[in-house]
């Protein structure tokens, strides 16, 4: 029976993640909490569909019901937790949709889909127009991290999706294809998700809420690049590996729109794209005047891998560390 041994399979996978997450990252700040629990419940929830599904338990309908509510409002309160946001609101849709559940049956099936493509647009279309980190993410991380939101913000809306297309098949079909499909989704969709979810990381330093703007604040964008370069110059907070725009903000006092706008319209590239710059810039002097290999060079400045450290030197200087370093002459 295929159903049965693909989607505990999928189980299995995500139970190893949550495991990892648990036993060896610092789960300290309120978004890596989140991020967590969030896998946490698709390991539940892909449980209970396996059992339903796999062995016809019927009487697991409402548990997963209740818990297939939760997953899109927590996804997108993990979203804007790595902005320091709050949006305990989205709960509230979730609260109607339990009381529909115990109720109002008839329209639970038109619900869930609402919820699962609501919160997937509240996360993906955001990511899709904002090119800047969310304000407590490493700016190392800033790709990934955006990237893995874009991934769970699309995945919601094509679980809602999915559940218009078996809502179909049941009126039409009386859910022949039904089973197949969620066997072969459910282990794409937990997978997909949990690995996603995995990557939420924030700064557990950062909960204060940035300065606010005032109107003066948006014309001298000069003085603001100014004093972020001279904050750079002096103590070298961009080879932070953790350095993330909340920190730069609390650090200069001034408003996070305020930084990321001065950066943007002076120099044209997004924040995580002007640290690594500077990052670039002192890696160039180290590969010049020391021995020390790509992956210390690269460590010392604050890139967290060496992959991230040669895509962005090439993108800044336009070729390899390597090759930059033997056209200088240096040792390799």
């Amino acid at each position: 029976m295929l159903l049965v041994p693909v989607t505990l399979f999928a189980t299995a996978a995500l139970g190893a993640v949550l495991f990892r997450l648990l036993t060896q990252r610092d789960i300290g700040a309120t978004a890596d909490r989140l991020f967590v629990a969030l896998v946490a419940l698709y390991f539940v929830q892909s449980l209970l569909v396996s059992l339903r599904w796999g062995y016809r338990i019927e009487s697991l309908r409402l548990p997963i019901g209740l818990m297939a509510t939760i997953i899109p409002a927590c996804a997108f309160v993990a979203y804007r937790s790595l902005s320091g946001r709050r949006a305990a609101w989205a709960f509230g849709p979730v609260a109607v949709t339990w009381a529909a559940l115990l109720g109002w049956q008839d329209a639970v099936d038109l619900l869930i889909p609402l919820l699962y493509l609501g919160f997937g647009l509240l996360i993906l279309v955001p990511v899709l127009r904002d090119q800047e980190a969310p304000a407590l993410t490493p700016l190392g991380d800033a790709r990934q991290t955006r990237r893995a939101m874009g991934v769970i913000g699309a995945t919601l809306i094509a679980s809602a999706a999915t559940d218009a297309f078996i809502l179909y098949d049941f009126v039409h079909n009386a859910g022949q294809t039904s089973g197949h499909l969620i066997s072969i989704v459910q282990t794409g969709f937990v997978i997909i998700m949990g690995l996603a979810a995995a990557f939420g990381r924030s700064s557990s330093e950062e909960a204060a809420a940035p300065p606010r703007a005032e109107p003066s604040d948006q014309s001298d964008h000069a003085q603001v690049l100014t004093r972020i370069e001279d904050l750079f110059a002096s103590e070298g907070l961009h080879r932070s590996e953790d350095l993330t725009l909340r920190r730069l903000s609390r650090r200069l006092g001034l408003p996070d729109r305020r930084i990321s706008e001065a950066v943007n319209r002076l120099r044209g590239v997004n924040l995580s794209q002007f640290v690594n710059e500077h990052r670039i810039r002192d890696a160039c002097v180290l590969l010049r005047d020391t021995d020390q290999s790509i992956l210390q060079i690269a460590l010392a400045v604050g890139f967290a891998s060496k992959s991230n450290f040669n895509r962005e030197f090439q993108r800044v200087v336009g070729q390899t560390p390597s090759g930059w370093r033997a056209g200088k002459g240096a040792v390799s």
